[in-house]
């Protein structure tokens, strides 16, 4: 059952993105309130993905990815995704601002691309030629790639 979940993980997310997309567009009035559900609902789906498998799946989510299983350190970097996650979640209910907003996103997103960035090195250095480790580098690019003009865009629009 873990191992079917960690790889559900790889389609929850994108299925995800889509629907706060969806969200965004249907419930946004303008480049403010579109980000301000787009961004922290994005940094809730992914950074809570990525905790729930660390902390829940462990070892078979290293496992997909070609990493050793190192409970402690997955349970440290669980517990800071888990962290990041719910300060998205307070930003998008007590709406914090778009300074929040895109505080949070901006995050996420560093968080995304270093990570992105270690995938690409085992993938070189250590030869894991696993299609996660492969895919995480480009996938953490086309996030940033679709995040950042909606986040531009709020914080260079004037408020209503």
């Amino acid at each position: 059952m873990k191992k079917f979940l960690s790889m559900a993980m790889e389609w929850i997310r994108p299925l995800g993105i889509s629907f706060c997309f969806f969200l965004a567009y249907n419930f946004g009035r303008d480049s403010i309130s579109i980000f301000h559900i787009l961004g922290p609902s994005i940094v809730i789906l992914m950074n809570g993905s990525i905790a729930f498998e660390s902390l829940y799946l462990g070892e078979v989510g290293s496992e997909k990815i070609g990493y050793v299983p190192n409970r402690a350190y997955q349970i440290q970097s669980g517990l800071a995704n888990l962290a990041i996650a719910s300060t998205a979640l307070l930003v998008l209910l007590f709406r914090w601002g778009r300074e929040a907003d895109a505080t949070i996103v901006i995050a996420m997103l560093l968080f995304l691309l270093l990570s992105g960035f270690n995938h690409l090195r085992t993938a070189i250095q250590d030869k894991n030629l696993k299609p996660v480790n492969l895919l995480r580098p480009i996938v953490s690019l086309v996030l940033t790639a679709l995040l950042l003009p909606y986040l531009i865009n709020s914080l260079v629009q004037k408020p209503l």
